[in-house]
């Protein structure tokens, strides 16, 4: 079943005792409750192998080089949750399904070998630091910032691109969006059947250092599917007996992997929601992009 999935990431400071909506994102395809287990685990990971201080930095110097005035828009710790958005790009950017259409190309034809080739000559020519970071995942990250500084730079695109739409570019090999998640979007589409909310603790003297990371498992219409009513007997209907077995594997896998599970009602009295002037309806439109505008973003500078 190809499930779609919502996730917000919200941002809790000790300091302010406010709770952010730092970052919000649809994932098309696989956005199963099983699947955000697992990604909790993969944050958890790098967050715990880098004592709770990943290199945020890097993605916030992007930022304020490329928004500069805009910058101060951006949700307060847009940075540290959009910085987990991309690890999680980076993972999916590394499924062995990545780059088929590819393979039959020659080197230098492949569209990944050309923003590679590009993204590596422009860091070395302009003396970016660092030029590499020993964890893959890391280091793919860092490249997503490489190829936003020097290949795909705000400024080709802020007139017709979003922030969140220009981040995800920077995730991509080319213009198309496949199976994933996908920045761009203020709401949740109607096809999205599972919501995930990801609460992250930053340290109030150390923004940038993350302290805990939980999450919270919903369905769209409310419901938990952790928390299933154990119906027995003739009565049960079909579905309640899935439920029933779903909601008990994933209690196991919430065990198994050790998942800091928390929930949005638990958090309301201990951290007040901050201002929203980042989601909200907008007060203008953005031109679409014309035909002239689409051919010169695949086959000009930008097509990197």
């Amino acid at each position: 079943m190809s499930t779609r999935g919502w996730y917000e990431y919200h941002v809790l400071n000790p300091r302010t005792h406010q709770r952010t909506l730092a970052m919000q994102f649809y994932k098309w395809g696989d956005a199963t409750a099983e699947n955000a287990l697992q990604e909790w685990r993969l944050l958890q990971t790098k967050i715990e192998a880098n004592d709770g201080l990943l290199p945020i930095v890097w993605l916030d110097d992007l930022l304020r080089e490329q928004l500069g005035e805009l910058y101060p828009r951006l949700p307060e710790q847009f940075s540290v949750a959009a910085f987990l958005f991309l690890i999680q790009r980076a993972q999916e950017e590394r499924s062995p399904f990545k780059g088929r259409d590819y393979r039959e190309l020659l080197k230098e034809q492949r569209p990944d070998y050309r923003l590679g080739f590009a993204t590596g000559k422009a860091m070395v020519k302009n003396g970016f630091l660092p030029l590499e970071h020993s964890d893959l995942l890391l280091n793919d990250v860092l490249w997503f910032i490489g190829v936003g500084h020097f290949v795909r730079p705000w400024r080709e695109y802020g007139l017709t691109w979003s922030v969140l739409e220009w981040l995800q570019y920077l995730t991509q090999v080319t213009m198309t969006k496949e199976m994933g998640s996908i920045a761009g979007y203020l709401s949740a589409p109607r096809d999205t059947s599972m919501r995930y909310r990801y609460f992250i603790w930053i340290d109030p003297v150390e923004p940038f250092r993350i302290t805990r990371l939980a999450v919270e498992l919903g369905e769209r219409g409310g419901g938990n599917p952790l928390a299933v009513e154990e119906i027995f007997g003739p009565d049960e209907t079909p579905d309640a007996y899935y439920a029933r077995e779903n909601a008990a594997k994933l209690q196991r896998l919430v065990e198994e992997l050790g998942v800091d599970l928390c929930t949005l009602e638990k958090i309301a009295g201990d951290y007040s929601e901050a201002p929203d002037l980042f989601w909200g309806p907008r007060c203008h439109d953005r031109p679409a992009l014309t035909d002239a505008m689409v051919k010169t973003l695949r086959v000009g500078t930008s097509y990197l």
